[in-house]
């Protein structure tokens, strides 16, 4: 036996129940009697009745990406270096993203927007930055390669 599932005076869907009402932006409180439903049988229509209060369901975070994931600068030269996060999907409902860097070395960090910096006195190594999504701990890398300093001409 067929639905139809109305807001006001348009049909927003039809068919056999379960029915998907599309269109309703994610992790959204949906009022009750904000949408009303009626069965169909023999082309007519039940009284409508109306749909209790619900929550549509938030979009989940699949992956993040970060930009660039190398890079390299001379060991013995403060510096600094910007990460881009890119979380999946873009409509996700919660982007939120944390930093962090590793090893912990004094003078080496990474903020909250994804932005390393480095004193003069880091030593030369790799330090791995690791971006963590808030939903799901979804987590991708970026390795800073600080080089040994060339040596000075006439040594």
């Amino acid at each position: 036996m067929p639905y139809k599932i109305y807001k006001s005076d348009t049909v927003v869907a039809e068919g056999e129940s379960p029915i998907t009402i599309a269109g309703i932006n994610p992790n959204t409180n949906v009022a009750s009697g904000e949408y009303q439903v009626v069965r169909v049988e023999d082309e007519r229509e039940s009284e409508r009745v109306d749909i209790p209060a619900f929550k549509t369901l938030p979009i989940s975070v699949t992956g993040v990406t970060l930009s660039p994931k190398t890079s390299s600068a001379e060991a013995g030269t403060a510096g600094t270096r910007q990460l881009s996060s890119t979380v999946a999907p873009s409509n996700a409902t919660n982007k939120g993203v944390s930093y962090a860097i590793a090893p912990t070395t004094s003078g080496l960090s990474v903020n909250a927007s994804g932005l390393i910096s480095w004193a003069e006195n880091v030593p030369a190594g790799t330090y791995t930055t690791t971006v963590t999504t808030a939903d799901g701990a979804k987590k991708d890398t970026h390795v800073l390669t600080l080089t040994e300093p060339a040596p000075e001409s006439g040594e």
